[in-house]
């Protein structure tokens, strides 16, 4: 399991994918139905900006979460199995 952070105030932000969430679908190599909190079976979903919790690694990164997880201010536990797409736009689809 793998601990995150939201980095919350970041809806605005924008990426030549259409949406934080295609961006996710297009460069993580996955699909998934449901969010990637633990035991969370909500479907809607949109790509959350999310940093490693506890990490020296400040990066930001998308993962998709519910409506919920996505605002939510306390730190998240997800499984392993879902890839951390990087935000920063050059190194994926400004690239």
């Amino acid at each position: 399991m793998a601990r995150i952070t939201n980095i919350n105030g970041t809806s605005d932000t924008i990426c030549k994918c259409g949406s934080w969430l295609k961006h996710w679908n297009n460069f993580s190599g996955q699909t998934v139905t449901y969010c990637c909190v633990s035991f969370c079976i909500e479907k809607k979903l949109v790509g959350a900006h999310i940093q490693k919790a506890n990490s020296t690694d400040k990066k930001w990164y998308i993962i998709p979460l519910c409506q919920s997880h996505s605002r939510s201010f306390l730190d998240l536990e997800i499984s392993d199995v879902f890839e951390l797409v990087p935000a920063d736009k050059k190194e994926t689809c400004e690239k």
